[in-house]
């Protein structure tokens, strides 16, 4: 067992999840059967790298195909056409001539850059139904994986950005050895992912395990990659607590507040009024949401 990103056998084991509650929960929240991609296991395993702090699921060969995606796009709520991490990347577009946003989903973010920037972007995608209905709409994307971009276009791009993909990737080193591979020297790569450091870490959320999310990242471990790739972090920046997620902050607030004793704080009504004052009092832009941003100068 070794670290998908710095290939370190220096772990500890943090839990160990039962498959079949995780099985029972995919079927009867989402509508999808995950026994194949679980592959028969009674427990996977998370485990924490010593040296650069990822966290990692254990077997790393549960990463969920392409037919899990398309059975989640069916929800509103999954390729989100304007994500917070989209308009920060934006700013750090200014002076990059192209680029390339790999995992883009429906495309809308590559519709935006094109649009607001006027530079050359395309984006590529691993979802077939995704990627046609990006054709469809007359956005550049195509079907590809970095690795698979890399090979064709090595040092094509001054900009290569990835938004909630790496933490889906069993093999995350490889996908950002090929996004260094496609960036020019003094390129920039820009990466949204779920904070691991955020009310995320007081959850229990079926779509942060196998077979959807397969690591946690923090500051901590975006900022120890710059010893593996040759990556020079310049930009960190967290997402306000959004709107939509309010009901989930205090949810999982209230559920550690709960367990130290608390237990009040897990009735329905003192739960709605704590969102409702989250909202209403302006707290959210003081409050961390779900996403940490990094961008990154190749060197």
């Amino acid at each position: 067992m070794t670290c998908p990103i710095c290939r370190s056998d220096n772990s500890e084991l943090l839990r160990e999840l039962k498959t079949d509650r995780l099985i029972r929960e995919w079927s009867a929240n989402l509508g999808i059967d995950v026994r194949e991609e679980l592959q028969g296991l009674s427990v996977i395993e998370l485990h924490e790298c010593k040296i650069c702090q990822l966290k990692y699921f254990f077997p790393l060969t549960l990463a969920g195909p392409p037919r899990i995606y398309e059975a989640l796009e069916k929800f509103d709520w999954y390729y989100m056409r304007d994500k917070w991490e989209h308009g920060v990347a934006l700013e750090d577009l200014d002076a990059c001539e192209n680029g390339v946003e790999v995992g883009c989903g429906f495309g809308d973010f590559v519709a935006r850059v094109i649009r607001e920037k006027g530079i050359s972007f395309e984006g590529c995608e691993q979802n077939p139904s995704a990627v046609k209905v990006a054709q469809a709409r007359g956005i550049p994307v195509r079907i590809d994986t970095s690795e698979g971009l890399a090979s064709s276009r090595p040092a094509a791009y001054s900009a290569v950005c990835s938004f909630q993909v790496l933490e889906h990737l069993s093999q995350p080193a490889e996908f950002l050895n090929s996004a260094c591979s496609l960036l020019r020297p003094g390129g920039k790569l820009m990466l949204g992912l779920p904070n691991a450091e955020s009310f995320l870490r007081h959850q229990y959320n079926i779509l942060d395990m196998p077979p959807h999310h397969m690591t946690r990242w923090t500051v901590e471990v975006l900022t120890r990659m710059q010893q593996w790739f040759p990556l020079k972090l310049v930009r960190v920046a967290y997402e306000p607590l959004a709107d939509y997620h309010a009901d989930g902050y205090v949810e999982a607030y209230t559920d550690m507040l709960a367990s130290k004793g608390l237990r009040i704080l897990t009735h329905p009504l003192v739960r709605s009024r704590l969102s409702g004052l989250v909202r209403k009092s302006g707290l959210q832009r003081f409050l961390r949401g779900q996403s940490i941003y990094a961008c990154y100068l190749r060197t």
